[in-house]
């Protein structure tokens, strides 16, 4: 058991891959903000080093040596695992019963994801849209002149059917 958020996303959309140069851009500057102005000790994937954002993949944690750590955030373009339609299904647990802090990070990428890409990139979350995503909503807004608005994004059919499919 523990917090996580889920997403799926179809790496090989057009829209995604289009979508992939700004998302490491923004993920770069969610990153920064997140640690520069919340405090917040980021790492790269195994909770040790820097985090990765590069032409292949976005992949942090939280840092190890503060204890802020728990499991690893991935968005890949060549992932692992892909179903026979091509789509992605991840998720990151960020606490056990309450989220460390890297979750507003981990909240504030997916959605952005999300907003780019809201055909091909599907969210959820144990964690409420009006309670535990307010930080990742007012990231955006700060940092992208954007609002996700009020309405949750959430696609509860995230597992089965996959992001596109999911949306209707």
């Amino acid at each position: 058991m523990g917090h996580a958020n889920y997403f799926a996303y179809t790496p090989e959309a057009e829209n995604f891959l289009s979508s992939w140069l700004q998302l490491r851009l923004d993920a770069a500057a969610i990153l920064d903000l997140c640690e520069q102005t919340q405090d917040i000790a980021l790492a790269g994937g195994a909770g040790t080093g820097v985090p990765r954002i590069d032409e292949d993949a976005i992949v942090f944690n939280g840092l190890m040596a503060a204890d802020e750590d728990y499991e690893t955030f991935a968005i890949e373009l060549e992932p692992q695992f892909r179903d026979e339609r091509g789509f992605t299904y991840s998720f990151c647990k960020t606490g056990d019963v309450r989220p460390k802090p890297y979750d507003m990070a981990v909240t504030a990428i997916m959605l952005r994801a999300h907003t780019l890409a809201p055909d091909c990139f599907a969210i959820d979350s144990d964690g409420d849209w009006d309670e535990h995503w307010l930080p990742a909503r007012a990231i955006h807004r700060m940092l992208f002149d954007s609002d996700p608005g009020m309405e949750s994004p959430f696609t509860r059919k995230v597992h089965a059917v996959g992001p596109a499919a999911a949306r209707l």
